[in-house]
Parts: structure tokens; sequence; C-alpha cells
């Protein structure tokens, strides 16, 4: 991975804006210097216009603008209404882990390296004082992974792996299970600085573009492997029939014999009939499954043991693309070329305008007056309101300024060019940059345009957006396997249910569940038409005001919905109906003020038809 490595830092720099550091042979000296050093050495300013950076923004800012939104869709109907809660509880932990951010920086170094990735595990959160699921981004420099994969879903990956630098303390209290471990533990870090120190390399990629795979960087942490591989051995499968279970053993099939034999012995002495006995039935199979060691540089085996997760595999969510006959490169690689091309015009058009003429004085020595000297002259020239005094020559020629227009050599048609090639090789085009369209311009045909465009990186968006997929699917299978309590989730945005709201873990332990990734299920847009919807079903008496509040993500639907019920109990005791909270009207008429005389008159207002009693 040393060349992807490498291409990857080169990416970032071109997008930090660090445009003119490639080495080149110096064709003087022969040796190796960087590129803006050889320009400084001709004289030249090693100016560059970093187009790399917006283009990258707007694909963020084009992901940042479409969210998505994880929806648990269960398999069976009879399930059905067990979705929505798996989909509040999948969303809290995501919420939690600050997942929006988190993807839009991984989205950042995907475009840069073509690689993403994210690790799922569950730990303890101190600022809740609970566990839960977590979720980290991995870093390029840190991981490792065997480098023949083919397949895009990442089914021949058999080695996965990253480089963890973390203070002696924080692996004592991961892998220490008593005062000789951590004993143990410290003996083998006993060369590690304990205390912190100061560096003024800070905030900067100098820890990890010069990684070493043995040394850490900072002084005071420690160097440790964090290595998930296959493994194979043969299985034994075994189907009790007296509860129905099937489970894999580690007994062999000789005591599996012997169980059978005493099970046997057991029923036919209380008179059962010996085709009756329910009996193990085992299988042996040969298979494969994800083993984890945590190892230290000198080789030592912290831990050790078989993927304790519920989905059977390691921790990582990975991506490459395009994995082209084992090929990755980012979106960034596509556009140097040009982004190199637009530095060497601008730099070219500079040194022409710093070369040319630019109101030369051309003076005949016979102008200059006898009294004064060309330094004089020159000075008086230039001061504002000067006047010189001098005899004419006798062929009446004049002092005379020279201005000479030398850029119009056609450098200003390649660099627009070359900004114009930029955008087609990128795919990202002015009516998707969000840029003033040309007068006379039909909207319908700008939006066309905008549509258009998007086609070009919507194959990268949507690679990006699998990665999102499996790490989710697998987050929802560390969720159901390591919630062991009864949780209440934090809903905000509509009404939901008690059953909505409650997760509960022995309902969901069994339950065969599948899940999709739902497009634009969390913009403002399409919850104004969803919105927009529900009023007109509920104009048109469609539906009653309660499903209508039940449904919408009006910021007053919750406390409505609680007025209407207690409206209607009331109404179901014969008492007469009281106005609605100001402070609520208040609210409803700044989210819909035509909603405001409907729902009156929903709940027997203003001399309108009354809800139904109960």
């Amino acid at each position: 991975m040393r060349d992807l490595r490498a291409r990857a830092q080169r990416n970032r720099r071109y997008y930090r804006g660090d445009q003119w550091s490639d080495e080149i042979q110096d064709p003087e000296t022969g040796r190796w210097i960087t590129e803006d050093k050889y320009l400084q050495n001709q004289g030249k300013v090693p100016l560059k216009q970093n187009r790399i950076r917006n283009l990258v923004a707007n694909l963020i800012g084009q992901y940042r603008s479409n969210p998505t939104k994880a929806v648990v869709i269960s398999r069976g109907r009879e399930e059905a209404s067990l979705g929505e809660m798996l989909t509040n509880t999948l969303q809290c932990a995501l919420e939690l882990n600050e997942v929006k951010e988190l993807d839009a920086r991984q989205l950042e170094v995907f475009l840069l390296s073509g690689v993403g990735c994210q690790k799922i595990g569950f730990d303890y959160w101190k600022e809740r004082n609970l566990e839960d699921l977590v979720i980290e981004s991995t870093n390029i420099n840190r991981l490792f992974l065997n480098s023949d994969l083919s397949d895009p879903r990442g089914k021949d990956l058999r080695l996965i792996g990253e480089i963890i630098d973390a203070p002696v303390d924080n692996i004592v209290s991961a892998f220490a299970k008593n005062t000789a471990d951590e004993k143990k533990i410290r003996e083998i870090y006993a060369n590690m600085t304990v205390k912190d120190f100061v560096t003024d390399y800070g905030f900067n990629s100098r820890r990890t573009d010069g990684l070493d795979f043995y040394i850490p960087r900072d002084t005071n942490k420690a160097r440790m492997f964090e290595v998930w591989y296959l493994r194979s051995a043969w299985r034994n499968y075994v189907h009790d029939p007296m509860d129905g279970t099937y489970t894999i053993t580690d007994a062999t099939m000789d005591e599996i014999a012997a169980e059978n034999d005493m099970r046997l012995q057991m029923g036919l002495e209380n008179g059962m009939d010996k085709a009756d006995i329910p009996l193990l039935e085992a299988k042996g199979r040969h298979e494969q499954y994800w083993y984890v060691k945590y190892l230290t540089p000198s080789g030592h085996c912290l831990y050790e043991r078989e993927s304790p997760y519920k989905h059977e595999e390691h921790p990582y969510s990975l991506v490459l693309y395009p994995l082209l006959d084992g090929e990755v490169w980012g979106f960034v690689e596509d556009i140097i070329d040009q982004q190199r091309y637009i530095n060497r015009m601008i730099i070219m058009l500079d040194f022409i305008i710093g070369a040319s003429a630019k109101g030369v004085l051309m003076v005949p020595e016979d102008c200059v007056p006898d009294d004064m000297t060309p330094e004089q002259f020159a000075d008086e020239y230039r001061r504002y309101n000067g006047v010189i005094f001098y005899k004419p020559r006798a062929d009446g020629q004049l002092p005379k300024q020279i201005s000479t227009n030398s850029t119009n050599v056609g450098i200003m048609e390649m660099l627009n060019l070359q900004m114009s090639l930029l955008e087609k090789n990128s795919g990202i085009s002015e009516s998707i940059q969000g840029q003033r369209a040309p007068s006379g311009t039909p909207a319908a045909l700008y939006a066309q345009e905008s549509q258009n465009a998007t086609l070009n990186v919507i194959d990268q968006l949507q690679t990006f957006q699998s990665m999102i997929l499996r790490r989710n699917r697998k987050a929802l299978k560390v969720i159901t396997q390591f919630y062991k309590d009864k949780r209440y989730l934090a809903i905000n945005g509509r009404a939901a249910s008690m059953e909505e709201k409650l997760y509960d873990p022995d309902i969901v332990r069994n339950l065969d569940w599948d899940m999709t990734i739902a497009q634009g299920m969390d913009t403002p847009v399409y919850r104004q038409m969803v919105d927009q919807m529900l009023f007109e079903l509920l104009k048109g008496n469609l539906i009653d005001l309660e499903m209508y509040l039940e449904h919408t993500s009006m910021p007053f639907a919750d406390k409505l919905l609680a007025t209407v019920r207690s409206r209607m109990e009331a109404l179901g005791q014969g008492d007469a109906p009281s106005q609605l909270p100001p402070e609520l009207i208040a609210q409803a008429q700044q989210a819909n003020p035509q909603a405001v005389g409907m729902l009156q008159q929903a709940i027997g207002m203003n001399g309108g038809r009354r809800m139904p009693t109960a």
C-alpha cells in the first residue's frame, strides 16, 4: 500500500494548496529539488490558483445537502411494527456518534485517496456513563490489509487491521485483568516515556506521513497492532431436538456419540420407545472464521480470540474505489494535471506582464536642460504638477513614454480552456456549483443541467454510500447483540408510540431483519412535502386530526396532540370545550397559518363541528 499512501499524500497536498512541492531534477546541478525552489532560482514566483479545493468542497456540500436516513425494514409482516423501533434505536446511536460530521470528513478522505474505512465497536462513554455503539474513522496511513483485493464488495478480504498508538495506561486498562498482567504489560513497554511532552509539530500531517511501522512518533505513546484475519478449522454443528437449538460446539464427535448413548440408556430405562428418544444430530464442517490479535512490536500477544461480534466478521466497513484491475485512486487524482497547467499559465502570464515595458520614458539627451542632471530631470518628470524648462530640438522631437501590451499571445485563451477542461473532467459544471446562469437561460433548462451534472459524480457518491450501508448493518447487529436492558429512545420531530420509544432486547434478539438506506428522508424539503400532503388529507376529511398530528413533523404536533386527546376525554365526560393555549396557537401560526382554523374547527372551536365523543 506504499504507492497508494504516497499518491493520497500528494493529492492532499494539492487539495491543501501545496502544489509546487513535487521533486524534479535540476538541469544545471543534477540534484533533486522541489518545483517551487526551481522557480525561485529562475527568478519567478510560484503562484497558484487552487481550484481543487472548491470542487471537493462542492461535492461535500452536495452530500451534506442530501442527507440520508437508515430505515430498518423487517421481512415478516407480523414484525413490521418493530422496524420503526429499530430505526429509532439505530438513529439514536448514530446521532450519539455524530455520524453526519464523521461521514462528511470521511467523504473528504475518500475523494482524496479512493479509500473509505470506519470501525464499529461497543465501548464505554464517559459523558453518558454507559456503554454504547462507537464509530471511528480509520486513517489510511495506519490501515493495512491484503492488497490483492479484486471484489469491490470486499468478499476476498482475508486480513485487515490498523496501527494503534496509545498511552500505556490505556493499554493496561484494556487488557490487564489483575496486577500481574499490569506488571507484564509495563515491562513490555518499559522503554516508553511516561510523562507527556511538548512538541512543535502539532496540527500537521507529519505524525502520519512519516509513520514508522515499529516506533511511534510520540515517545510517550506505546505502539500496538490490531490484526483481524481469517482462520479455518473443523466445526461441529449440533441440533438438539429436545430444545430445538442449533449450535456450534467444541465437543468432538466421540463426545457427542457418548451423549447420545447416555440418552438412549436413560430413555430405555424409563420405558421410552427408542424412536421417541431425542438424540443429538451432529455434522462436521470445515469453515473459515475471523480471528483477532492485539500484538506489540516485540511480538507479544496482549489478547486474542475469535470474533466476538454477532455478525461474525471484522469490525471495519471498507470501500476501495474504483478497484479497477486492483488499482485504487481518488477523485482529486483525475484533475491534478489540469490544476498544474492552470498554475503554469498563471506564472507565465505574471512573468510576461512583469517583463513587458510599462511606461518607459525615452528622453533624447539634447532635451535635458543644461542646468539639470538626468536624475533631476527624472525626479521633476515624476513630480505632481512638475514643470521643466528646456530648449526644443531643431527636429522637434520630444521625450516619449512607451507602454506595450505583450500579454495578447493566447495565454488567456489557454487559461480559460484549462479552466473549462477542469470542470468537464471533474464533472462539476457551473450549474451544479450554483453559479449565475447567462441571461436568457430558462429556469427549466438550468435545473435540467444541474440534474444532469450530478450524473458525473453519482458513481463516487453511491460507492461511498455503500460503505455507509455496510457500516449501518454492522452497527445494528452490534446494537442488538450488546443492548441487554430496555432503553428509552430520545425521539424528536414527530409523535411516536410507546412501542417505538422503548427498545426491548427480548423482542428483537431473534428478529429477522433487513435494512435499506432511504434517500432524502431527512431533508427539510421532504418533510415539508409530507406535511403539505397530510394537511391536504386533513382538509379533505380523509384523515382525522389525531392521525395528522401523529405523522406530521410540525414543532407543535406533540403538545397539540396531547391537548386534543385531553379535549376528547373532556367531551366524552360532557364538559364544555376550552380554548387552546395561546403559546400553542402562536407556534401553529408560525408553522402553517392556514392550518390554525382547521385545527380549531377540528377540536370544536369557533362554532365548528366537534370531534366525536368517546
